[in-house]
């Protein structure tokens, strides 16, 4: 009986047997004669042969827990980044957070794919990310961390210079293994969508030109009078613009408009004021253009003032 309350590091110590060789000893003094030195043996080869199964359980037990679904190792906190209504040119970020829910450092790969294949081609990323700490867009990281643990991260868009509306779609996939490359099961998709709009500004006060064939806006100015006048402008887009106002030739000092930058509404009209500084009889032939910030949008509307 004292053999059997030995103490599990006791039992540990002693020299592994192959279990087939303890098997095989175990049947042979089975069908020997029975006496106290076999039978003392026979418990001994026997004790040992369980304690080894148990060592292998254990350790297969272990492996399969650690190993795992990589559901219960890692955890995103958006399953969708949604950029809404963009516009060509447009760019834009949003956070994306990852947890290690593990006991021991994990290896996270994010990869971040645009699903319009249409855009492959392109020099730049539809969809990419970055680190909090730097610029450096890629569409692949592979990052540690530590147990127990949290990062976040920027998804980024790039909006392509098109002229048509239509969704752009992505995936975040997210993978990861053990520090020793032992690979997690499974992967955790992210989905990732926004939608382009075309902004639309008219200007109501714009007339077909016949030398020029274009609309042109039209002024004529007084000397001797206040040589300003309110443009009217429309913003025809479901989305709010945010605009900055400019002249083609930038040289042309005897004009100035304010406010030089504004943000309109969606769908509602504004005004931008034009002041001549001109004293003398002149005709004045510039182009406003018309920029929305943070895009490739932009609108032109040539004029020509007169001074009489």
């Amino acid at each position: 009986m004292s053999q059997l309350t030995e103490s599990p590091n006791r039992l540990n110590e002693q020299q592994s047997i192959p279990q087939d060789e303890i098997i095989d000893k175990s049947q042979k003094m089975a069908t020997s004669s029975p006496d106290k030195e076999n039978s003392s043996e026979l418990f001994r080869l026997q004790k040992q042969q369980f304690i080894q199964k148990m060592t292998q359980d254990n350790s297969a037990r272990r492996q399969k827990k650690i190993i795992g679904d990589i559901k219960d190792v890692v955890n995103v906190n958006k399953q969708i980044v949604n950029f809404g209504l963009v516009i060509p040119g447009n760019i834009c970020e949003d956070d994306i957070q990852f947890q290690n829910l593990s006991n021991e450092t994990v290896i996270i790969g994010i990869q971040v794919i645009c699903n319009n294949t249409e855009f492959d081609d392109l020099d730049e990323y539809v969809y990419s990310a970055r680190k909090l700490n730097g610029y450096d867009y890629n569409d692949r990281f592979m990052l540690a961390c530590p147990a127990q643990k949290q990062f976040s991260m920027k998804i980024a868009l790039k909006v392509p210079n098109i002229k048509e509306q239509k969704g752009l779609f992505g995936t975040i996939i997210i993978t990861a293994s053990y520090s020793n490359h032992q690979k997690i099961q499974g992967q955790i998709n992210a989905q990732i969508q926004s939608q382009i709009a075309l902004p639309s500004i008219e200007c109501p006060k714009t007339l077909m030109n016949s030398a020029y064939n274009l609309p042109v806006i039209q002024l004529a100015f007084k000397l001797g009078k206040k040589l300003d006048c309110k443009i009217p402008f429309r913003n025809n887009s479901s989305i709010g613009l945010p605009l900055e106002m400019e002249f083609l030739n930038k040289n042309d000092n005897e004009i100035l408009i304010n406010p030089p930058s504004l943000s309109v509404q969606g769908n509602s009209q504004f005004l931008v004021t034009i002041y001549i500084k001109s004293k003398q009889e002149q005709i004045i032939k510039n182009v406003l253009i018309v920029k929305v910030k943070n895009s490739n949008v932009h609108f032109s509307y040539p004029f020509i003032i007169k001074i009489y």
